[in-house]
């Protein structure tokens, strides 16, 4: 899970994303610092890359069990 600092919105945002599944990692969570605390679930799809499966804001998220978001 990355927190989204001030300044590494495009490291956290696509390079990390691109690190993160070239390396095979199955999950790869991104909270923003909007409003909300948008958070965006990317889970490696089989030819590699992430996919964005899931955006929410961090309260509803909070809200729900983990097994609710694994496959």
């Amino acid at each position: 899970m990355e927190i989204v600092s001030p300044g590494s919105e495009a490291m956290d945002s696509v390079t990390k994303v691109r690190e993160y599944a070239s390396v095979g990692i199955p999950q790869y969570w991104v909270v923003d610092r909007d409003g909300a605390q948008t958070v965006t679930l990317h889970r490696l799809a089989r030819d590699g890359a992430y996919e964005e499966r899931a955006r929410m804001p961090l309260a509803w998220l909070l809200q729900t069990a983990p097994a609710d978001h694994l496959d």
